[in-house]
């Protein structure tokens, strides 16, 4: 068979094509490539759709192949699921950091490969005298970078999960202490944006944050920085709007689509994101 990749205006290098005249930002350029085959293991994301990122729990196999993540109070589901997945560990405090390298083995063992810094207020998640220090440059303070440290040197890829507002708000000095960390990817929220406005104005502003984050990312010599956006079904009250951001994603293209959910993901919402 053959796969269709939707390719957008960026260019080979991440570059942003200036001249591009698309309203929503994304010139759609199609390229065909041979169809590696229907086998896929843990990690192979070369199918047809965008791999899902969501709770271990929800992950079901007609979903395919997928990032998976647990909290702290959930691990062993993770560490026990046997699936053509990439399992990643969800913390929001350097202590709980802190505390999953005491078990990096166990961790690596059955097969995560990735710690998530979920940075964000609210009971349980991220203290305040943390949240503090996300746009500092010293390496030393930043919370994000000190996680990023830690992970790294047990062996870990690390992604940062921030809310939306402060992808766009820290400094790059800020940013590229992280990088230079560790951090690996960002996840951005969308939900709450796509949930009241259309799709193409959400696409616009999620390239104009990938495209700063690619180039800093380059500027700090990394080549494999990953781009993850967040959606949630229960804030999709216009499904054809989220249909066509998915599909704007996929024509960037991201890396993956995460859905956050606290219950059971509907599989006819994921049916309709891949018009199938």
């Amino acid at each position: 068979g053959a796969l269709i990749i939707a390719m957008s205006s960026l260019q080979a290098n991440g570059e942003v094509n200036q001249s591009s005249s698309d309203s929503s930002g994304v010139e759609r350029v199609v390229a065909v490539m041979d169809d590696a085959g229907d086998e896929t293991a843990a990690g192979d994301f070369s199918g047809e759709h965008l791999p899902l990122m969501m709770r271990w729990s929800n992950w079901r196999p007609e979903f395919g192949p997928a990032y998976v993540y647990a909290r702290e109070r959930d691990l062993n589901g993770l560490l026990d699921l046997n699936a053509p997945v990439e399992k990643l560990v969800m913390v929001t405090s350097l202590a709980e950091v802190q505390r999953m390298m005491e078990q990096s083995d166990q961790l690596k063992a059955a097969g995560v490969t990735t710690i998530g810094f979920n940075s964000e207020n609210g009971t349980g998640m991220t203290p305040a005298d943390e949240m503090r220090t996300l746009n500092s440059a010293d390496p030393a303070v930043n919370v994000v970078a000190r996680a990023a440290e830690l992970a790294t040197a047990n062996g870990f890829k690390v992604m940062w999960g921030p809310v939306r507002r402060t992808v766009d708000s820290l400094s790059d000095d800020a940013i590229r202490t992280m990088m230079a960390a560790g951090v690996r990817g960002l996840a951005i929220q969308e939900q709450k944006f796509i949930e009241n406005q259309d799709a193409s104005t959400r696409l616009t502003a999620v390239l104009r944050s990938r495209e700063r984050y690619l180039r800093l990312a380059r500027e700090e010599g990394i080549e494999d920085f990953t781009f993850h956006v967040q959606i949630m079904h229960q804030r999709c009250p216009d499904l054809t709007n989220c249909v066509n951001f998915v599909e704007g994603l996929e024509s960037i293209p991201v890396d993956s689509i995460a859905i956050w959910s606290n219950g059971p993901i509907p599989v006819d919402f994921v049916d309709a994101l891949r018009m199938e």
